[in-house]
């Protein structure tokens, strides 16, 4: 029970995150229409709003790692972000006015920081619970491939927006989201509270560093250092066509926004399907060899978003379709790794500051997705001056352009990854 207790959080959290991923950019500068706020300044907003999330977010961890309650540690974070982040997932979705205004624009700047402060004081300290809770190391291993298999599971209730707004519109499917999840995300927390383990005692309990220097040392890390820089190459390149997939759906292969569901269950059940593979190969091969293999055949499969059009004789859905598995496929193991990756990382760290230091690595990564997603959706609305719609005069010119660039940066990712010294086995 507490597997099941623990993992579903993610079905909450991912479905949300999911949503906003695909849907945010195509609500507000939707293709062919008027958008709700000024193109060139989205990307001021977008940037500036991640900045100040980086700056607020980095302590969560180190805070988390340094709390004391009847709660453990994590609890009080993961439980009182949960109970926000529903709230501010839907009024991202009710600006002030339903024309283009600079209104809109500072409205989704102030919602936007709130829901990103609210995701990270929610999942970075969840990322760090597990230890604390009273399981056996098998355990751990299952948790996390439940884990995984929930965090799919929320990847395919998002596909399910596009059907959704076609039929609802966006606000009261947000309102159907915030309201399913909402139980998975909060009511787990209070089963939990009673099985953490009470005799945990963290090893900074015994020798506290300060939070500037615990961030240091973080980012000293030679292999942590590597790990980062790809990730961010790679995190960019994938959240660049993430963010764009309705825009693929409705203006590269010309079909309606309900269709996008088309697109996001063949990618959900092919990662699935690959997860066992992905799996087998590390332990034969090395984490590391499966991670840059995956980048470099992502590298590929992005930049093949150039070739879908009618100069082929295969309808554009089909063309679209088998584009998205392939690209599934290859990213796979750039998906599934990293989190192992992280958990090697953490165990080398121990024996050198004498702390088992999961909240400020885990914060680190949050940081490094907040810029790597801050910085895909930011560059996306000026690719979109070259195009992003069918009756724009070089058409979506600027949607295919994102997917030869998220093939360059996932490029960069797969040669900075050589350096990389861990990882040779699985954990």
């Amino acid at each position: 029970m507490i597997r099941l207790a623990y993992t579903i959080i993610t079905l909450g959290s991912s479905t949300l995150w999911g949503v906003v991923s695909g849907w945010l950019i195509y609500f507000y500068l939707p293709p062919g229409e008027t958008p709700l706020v000024p193109l060139a300044f989205y990307s001021i907003v977008i940037i500036l709003s991640k900045v100040i999330n980086i700056v607020i977010g980095l302590p969560i961890g180190y805070l988390s790692d340094h709390t004391k309650s009847g709660w453990g540690r994590r609890l009080p974070y993961v439980i009182s972000g949960a109970i926000f982040l529903p709230i501010l997932f839907v009024l991202l979705w009710t600006p002030p006015t339903t024309y283009e205004s600079n209104l809109n624009l500072l409205y989704i700047f102030i919602i936007l920081i709130a829901f990103n402060l609210a995701y990270e004081i929610h999942q970075i300290p969840y990322e760090s619970l597990l230890p604390e809770l009273a399981i056996g190391e098998k355990d751990r291993v299952t948790i996390s491939s439940w884990k995984t298999g929930f965090l799919l599971g929320g990847n395919v209730l998002a596909g399910f927006a596009g059907p959704m707004i076609g039929s609802l519109g966006y606000v009261t499917s947000m309102w159907i989201f915030a309201i399913i999840v909402s139980p998975f995300m909060i009511l787990p927390g209070f089963f939990l509270r009673r099985h953490i383990n009470t005799s945990y005692r963290p090893p900074q309990l015994i020798r506290r560093i300060t939070f500037i220097k615990g961030l240091n040392t973080t980012f000293r890390n030679r292999n942590f250092q590597i790990f980062s820089i790809s990730w961010v190459m790679f995190w960019t390149g994938a959240a660049l066509v993430l963010e764009t997939m309705p825009f693929i759906v409705t203006e590269i292969c010309r079909l309606d926004e309900a269709d996008a569901v088309y697109f996001y269950l063949p990618a959900i059940i092919v990662t699935l399907l690959a997860f066992p593979f992905v799996i087998r190969l590390s332990e034969r091969y090395g984490m590391k060899t499966i991670y840059r293999g995956s980048l470099l055949a992502g590298a590929i499969s992005l930049s093949a978003i150039m070739l879908i059009g009618d100069w082929i004789p295969i309808p554009l859905i089909a063309q679209g379709i088998i584009w998205v598995v392939i690209q599934s496929a290859s990213l796979a193991g750039a998906q599934i790794l990293p989190t192992a990756m992280i958990a090697d990382i953490i165990d080398r760290d121990e024996p050198l500051t004498g702390q088992r230091r999961e909240g400020s690595y885990y914060s680190v990564w949050a940081m490094l997705n907040q810029v790597s997603s801050g910085v895909a959706t930011a560059v996306i609305p000026l690719f979109f001056l070259f195009g992003r719609s069918q009756v724009d005069p070089q058409g979506p010119l600027g949607v295919r352009l994102l997917g030869l660039l998220g093939g360059v940066l996932l490029l960069i990712a797969f040669w900075v990854f050589r350096n990389y010294k861990l990882g040779m086995g699985l954990r």
